[in-house]
């Protein structure tokens, strides 16, 4: 790669991120070309000689916001409904600025999506499939799509409508994310493998929740297979999250980032333990 190569893709990086932040800010109408310039470090023309227009600029933004998406968020095909509605509703707290972007399309071209060769109407048909493989099963699956992406995103998409209906528990995020998960799950027959039972401890002689796999139908050997991982699964996650509340207690009451990632080495690494805290 020359040098004049990596300038320019240097540089038009540079613009891909000051239009990002400016049409999220301002949407389509309101955003400025010469502010976007300005931040970027080169002049208008410059803008208009690579995307033609602002509203072929934004086109860009969109698409090249909804490909940083998709490397973070793992397709629905390769996770249960609950973590999918999981880690949509984390990426959109901690990334806001794909949900406003989106907002704003609807607000200036309402229904009409624009694409940018055709990647974006590639990008859904593939989440259709996605969705085909895990509800096989239900009438329509990208109903069913829509509902889990409405519930991830709704709450971070009206945030003044989430604070009149939950007050001052709206500032828990994490109950929040934690309940549409459950919902989720419940919603889609995928609470069975969650059903709560009551054992003892038997170092401590406190009762604990735990969880038990749904009966098998028919004694099938698939059945019982597949309902002994959904349980295990649904432990697992619950075990994790209970681990992230003592690690987040732990370090509010004075314990360090580093010695927290030491003490569950082998469980979870220490890029994700600092990123817990974080949270």
């Amino acid at each position: 790669m020359t040098v004049t190569t990596k300038r320019s893709d240097a540089t038009r990086q540079a613009l891909l991120q000051a239009a990002r932040a400016e049409f999220a800010e301002h949407g389509l109408s309101g955003a400025r070309v010469d502010r976007i310039a300005e931040a970027a470090g080169v002049n208008k023309e410059r803008i208009y000689g690579l995307f033609g227009s602002k509203d072929k600029l934004f086109d860009v933004i969109v698409v090249d916001t909804m490909r940083e998406f998709i490397d973070v968020v793992q397709p629905l095909a390769e996770s249960d409904p609950g973590e999918y509605v999981g880690k949509l509703f984390d990426y959109h707290r901690a990334n806001p600025q794909l949900l406003r972007l989106l907002q704003w399309e609807a607000l200036h071209r309402g229904a009409e999506a624009h694409d940018v060769n055709g990647w974006r109407a590639a990008h859904y048909e593939r989440k259709f499939d996605y969705a085909q493989q895990t509800f096989a099963d239900e009438p329509d699956p990208r109903l069913v799509l829509l509902a889990l992406c409405g519930l991830a995103n709704w709450t971070h998409a009206v945030p003044q409508v989430t604070r009149l209906l939950l007050g001052a528990a709206a500032e828990d995020t994490n109950a929040t994310r934690d309940f549409m998960k459950r919902f989720a799950r419940s919603a889609l027959g995928h609470a069975a493998a969650e059903r709560p039972r009551h054992v003892v401890n038997r170092l401590t002689g406190e009762q604990m929740t735990a969880t038990e796999p749904p009966p098998a139908e028919d004694n099938d050997p698939v059945d019982r297979a597949a309902a002994r991982l959904r349980a295990a699964q649904a432990a697992a996650e619950t075990a994790r999250e209970e681990l992230a509340a003592a690690l987040r207690a732990a370090h509010a009451e004075g314990a360090g980032a580093n010695q927290l990632a030491r003490q569950v080495a082998g469980t979870l690494s220490r890029p994700v333990v600092l990123k817990l805290l974080a949270d």
